[in-house]
C-alpha cells in the first residue's frame, strides 16, 4: 500500500494521515459487505498508528 511505503520511506508528515483517512472512508463506503469495510478501516487505523509511532505526533 502507498500509506505503508511513505511510512517506510521516512516520508511520513501529518498530511499523510488526512490522506489515509479519506482513502480509507472512500473504499470502506464503496465495500461489497460490512465486514469488507471493517477490515479496510482497521488496516487504515493501523497505518495510522505506524505514522503516528514514526513520527511522533501528539494526538489531541
Amino acid at each position: 500500500m502507498q500509506e505503508q511505503s511513505i511510512a517506510k520511506a521516512g516520508k511520513a508528515r501529518p498530511e499523510n494521515a488526512h490522506q489515509i483517512v479519506q482513502d480509507a472512508l472512500r473504499s470502506a463506503a464503496t465495500a461489497s459487505t460490512p465486514n469488507s469495510a471493517i477490515d479496510l478501516l482497521g488496516d487504515a487505523l493501523l497505518q495510522l498508528e505506524r505514522l503516528i509511532s514514526l513520527t511522533g505526533m501528539r494526538i489531541h
